[in-house]
């Protein structure tokens, strides 16, 4: 069992600003998976319980159908925790993975909800995320629409706290390789490096947009509670060896967060639930791809837009430079 334990029920702790916990040096590398599955498990459980005693109100989760939501769904079911989950998709939506949303919460007993943005209800939204932050920066909104739709409906059915395996893909560098194998010499200072790198840039208050949650959800923001990003957390991180996060799966492909995986199934996940490709949050829940349509839609509507070629199936390079002519002709840089 592991002795890092979360110590917070906050919603998420700015690692990277706290010089102490940053300076963590791992004595130890964690190459079992059976173990390092139940050590995360561990975590989870302590964390969520943690969570649960500090915020009062029956809990939701954002499960999106990727390993990291799936995780805490599967812990939440094992403490007896029955969440609201729900998932946000768009017109433009990620395939399969509503789907594995839906599917694990009937097998876990979760009540279910799909938040649905079409093209309209996207645009208004895509509108007031970037009047909230004072930003159009791309991942800065498309982070935020989802979210900000998700606590819409959440506020309708009475949740308190509201569960997201956002941050995991910082500590476990999810959708990404190392430049060696994961069992050659290098690789565990690389990932250690790498980790590092990530957990700076990401788990920090002095983000672009230093209270980017407080702007977005208000009073709620206390409310939005990103698992994983605990200390405890950044120090199972730095204990696991390259091979417990990169390996094949049952199908014989590679996987990233194979220890995540393991541990999922090892609490009842079906393994074709668990061993799944996810796409971020903004890509998953369709966000830039419905966005992409709708710039091509917009540019179509425009004079003369139709002349040579349709914006709506050119090439997106092709649309990429008829936003900047456009920009250039409105006097924008």
């Amino acid at each position: 069992m592991s002795e890092h334990r979360p110590e917070t029920g906050i919603a998420a702790e700015y690692v990277a600003d706290d010089a102490a916990t940053m300076a963590y040096r791992s004595t130890r590398v964690l190459t079992d998976l059976d173990q390092a599955a139940d050590e995360v498990t561990d975590l989870l459980r302590a964390r969520i319980a943690a969570v649960l005693a500090d915020h009062p109100g029956p809990p939701g989760l954002m499960l999106s159908g990727g390993i990291d939501s799936i995780l805490v769904a599967a812990v939440c079911a094992d403490l007896g925790v029955r969440p609201q989950a729900l998932t946000v998709v768009t017109d433009v939506d990620g395939g399969l993975e509503d789907l594995r949303g839906r599917d694990v919460a009937a097998l876990l007993g979760f009540a279910h909800h799909v938040v649905d943005l079409d093209n309209e209800r996207l645009a208004e939204a895509a509108a007031a995320c970037i009047a909230a932050l004072g930003t159009w920066e791309l991942w800065e909104i498309t982070s935020a629409i989802p979210v900000q739709a998700a606590f819409a409906r959440f506020a309708d059915l009475g949740v308190g706290p509201v569960l997201t395996g956002a941050g995991s893909d910082a500590l476990f560098l999810g959708g990404s390789r190392l430049a060696v194998e994961p069992d050659a010499p290098e690789a565990i200072d690389e990932l250690r490096t790498r980790v590092r790198a990530k957990v700076t840039a990401n788990f920090t208050r002095e983000r672009l947009i230093p209270d980017y949650y407080e702007r977005l959800l208000d009073d709620r923001a206390e409310e939005f509670v990103q698992v994983f990003q605990t200390a405890a957390f950044w120090r199972f991180a730095m204990d696991t060896h390259p091979t417990l996060l990169w390996r094949p799966g049952p199908d014989g492909r590679g996987y990233d967060k194979a220890v995540l995986r393991h541990a999922a199934v090892r609490l009842g996940i079906p393994t074709e639930l668990a061993w799944t490709v996810k796409s971020p949050l903004q890509v998953s829940s369709g966000v830039i791809g419905a966005l992409a349509q709708s710039a091509r839609t917009d540019l179509a509507a425009q004079p003369h837009q139709l002349t040579y070629e349709d914006p709506r199936t050119e090439p997106l390079e092709h649309t990429v430079v008829r936003m900047f002519l456009r920009g250039l002709s409105e006097g924008g840089r």
